[in-house]
């Protein structure tokens, strides 16, 4: 017996040693000292969730975890309520191990950090500067206004980080870094090298500087999923979609995670068309398999980038959505606004106004007990500065169908926008599709210059999806008129505007 007991003991030794050759492994721990090291002293943390970028698996009581080993995958921890990962210099999370692979043990160092209930963290899309030229507008004119926020959890950027300039990704760090929050990342299409269809090649350069480019983390009372969401076909061709390993992964997180838990996805490309006429951006199938996944879920917000442009999307029915309530999609506007155009302002960053008339700037996102708030920050306006109004300057008297417009940057349909003329009785604006009159009058007086912009010119007007129209009551008195407007957010912060508009005898 005692030969057979000692080759059956050899035989599960050598399992065990199988085992640990095709499976990862390693602790997650109480980094006590932040040197990165696991030391005398520094307990592991239990119940926290690790993954391999399919399989999700979380720590035993000593904080011990172990995955299936999975060709060329990174595995990441996905940091919990309460806790942070390191940071490097420039304060971008290190949450991911090199590629499977490597011998010996992973483990995740990580530190605690309060996060209350009421969390807001910062939200940028589509800086991609071209050049130095183009990271200095993006120093001088949105992180000087930023500043430093240690009001702020976090901040991530959702996509384009720059422009297929991948050597400038650590100017942008730099510059992300002195906010003095972590600092996300999620790639866009710029980011990505989409010469060629192989995917992991197209994110190479990526994952070299920011580690795995699909991951998640908790933070506060929230979920957040950052889903690479852009598929190269090669040459410069790619589509929105997911692969069939996110959405393993993402059906095995959300095992992980209570349905009434708040969950924002993070992409670049919106799951949205665009433009009426455009053809189809994000795989059909994909979306239509996310919501299935979703659908369960209590509270699901998708943050997206990509436009260049600021749209509210409330997704139902007719999108494939069947959840209890619509399916809420904020499309930030782009930081560097229509791709750095347009005349240059007194500091010499250009104006960058977008297409549909939005201005350049960052989003906050905040929890409350009633939900989520949305706000939007003008990089180079006083922050107050919510709306724009267009006017005619002179009118005839007697005509009561002249138009004029409000275009409500952050707006949707939840908020209240309403005008009057002098001390008349406030009456509602009704929410219109169009060009914005501003922005269409600026892109065409680019052509009646005499001389071209030394820069980029202003992209083509698109569809304002944030429009709001009146009209001039038609018993005016010949002289000069206040045109007041006022718009209300669903939080209730009011923001006004005023016009001068003249009656004028012919």
């Amino acid at each position: 017996m005692r030969p057979r007991a000692a080759a059956l003991g050899a035989l599960v030794a050598a399992l065990a040693a199988a085992a640990r050759l095709c499976a990862s492994e390693g602790f997650v721990f109480d980094d006590r000292n932040g040197d990165g090291l696991r030391g005398a002293g520094e307990p592991g943390i239990a119940s926290v969730a690790v993954s391999n970028g399919v399989d999700v698996a979380r720590t035993d009581a000593s904080g011990f975890y172990r995955l299936p080993d999975r060709a060329g995958a990174r595995v990441f921890v996905i940091k919990p309520r309460g806790w942070c990962p390191p940071l490097d210099a420039d304060n971008v999370p290190r949450i991911g191990a090199p590629p499977a692979g490597a011998p010996g043990p992973v483990d995740f160092p990580l530190r605690p950090r309060a996060e209350a209930d009421d969390l807001r963290a910062l939200v940028l899309t589509d800086p991609q500067p071209a050049s130095e030229t183009e990271a200095g507008y993006l120093a001088k004119g949105l992180l000087a206004r930023l500043g430093r926020r240690p009001d702020m959890a976090f901040g991530v950027t959702l996509g384009d980080i720059v422009y297929d300039r991948p050597d400038l990704f650590a100017r942008v760090n730099a510059l992300l870094g002195r906010v003095g929050v972590p600092w996300y990342s999620v790639p866009g299409n710029h980011d990505k090298a989409l010469g060629t269809p192989d995917e992991a090649a197209s994110i190479a350069a990526f994952e070299s500087v920011y580690g795995p480019s699909t991951y998640a983390f908790h933070a506060g009372p929230a979920l957040f999923v950052a889903l690479d969401d852009v598929r190269p076909l090669g040459g410069p061709r790619f589509i929105g979609g997911l692969r069939p390993d996110q959405f393993e992964f993402l059906s095995n997180l959300l095992k992980t995670s209570p349905r009434d838990e708040w969950l924002v996805l993070m992409v670049h490309i919106p799951l949205f068309l665009p433009y009426p006429d455009s053809p189809v951006t994000f795989r059909t199938q994909d979306r239509l398999r996310l919501f299935g996944m979703l659908r369960d879920r209590a509270h699901v917000l998708i943050l997206s980038g990509h436009t260049h442009y600021q749209r509210h999307v409330a997704h139902g029915a007719e999108d494939g959505w069947a959840g209890a309530e619509p399916l809420h999609e904020y499309n930030v506007a782009a930081a560097c606004g229509g791709f750095w155009s347009g005349p240059a302002g007194p500091d010499g960053v250009p104006v960058s106004t977008m297409s549909d008339g939005t201005p350049p700037g960052y989003a906050v996102l905040g929890f409350t007990p009633a939900g989520v708030s949305m706000d939007y920050f003008p990089a180079l306006l006083p922050p107050d500065r919510q709306l724009e109004v267009h006017a005619p300057s002179a009118v005839a008297p007697h005509q009561g169908y002249v138009s004029y417009f409000a275009n409500v940057f952050n707006g949707d349909d939840a908020w209240a926008v309403e005008s009057r003329i002098d001390g008349r009785a406030w009456v509602p604006m009704a929410r219109t599709l169009g060009w914005d009159p501003s922005f269409a009058d600026a892109y065409l007086a680019q052509d009646r210059a005499a001389r071209p912009l030394a820069g980029p010119r202003l992209p083509p007007p698109s569809v304002c999806y944030h429009l709001w129209r009146g009209t001039l009551p038609a018993d005016l008195a010949v002289g000069s008129h206040v045109l007041r407007v006022r718009a209300r957010a669903p939080g209730g912060a009011v923001y006004a505007s005023e016009r001068t508009v003249d009656i004028v005898r012919p």
